[in-house]
């Protein structure tokens, strides 16, 4: 579900400046980022901070949700120019029900 026509931008993996507006993302109750991610020039950098490992069916669950919500909310919503949507998207009703949450930290 695509809300606009424009471009569509990507997210690509690699480390996350935490001095700067970034978000996190957890999973379930526990309030553990499983994910960071930051606007970039072009698109977005994630970082993953939970790594898949063999037969690890909960890790796999957990990365595939987040990496769902990260194509959703980044890529599909509402495309390109989604960081304001992502920073408001923080503060909803909607996210704090969500098995993935989004939290907002400031720049340092």
């Amino acid at each position: 579900m695509r809300i606009t026509r424009k471009p569509r931008v990507a997210w690509t993996e690699g480390i996350v400046d935490r001095k700067t507006d970034h978000v996190s993302l957890s999973y379930g109750e526990d309030r553990r980022a499983v994910a960071l991610v930051e606007r970039r020039a072009k698109g977005f950098r994630v970082q993953f901070l939970l790594k898949a490992r063999a037969n690890d069916a909960r890790a796999e669950k957990i990365l595939g949700a987040v990496q769902k919500e990260l194509t959703f909310y980044l890529l599909d919503v509402v495309g390109p120019d989604s960081w304001p949507f992502v920073r408001y998207h923080c503060d909803t009703p909607a996210n704090t029900r969500s098995i993935v949450r989004w939290s907002w930290h400031s720049k340092s």
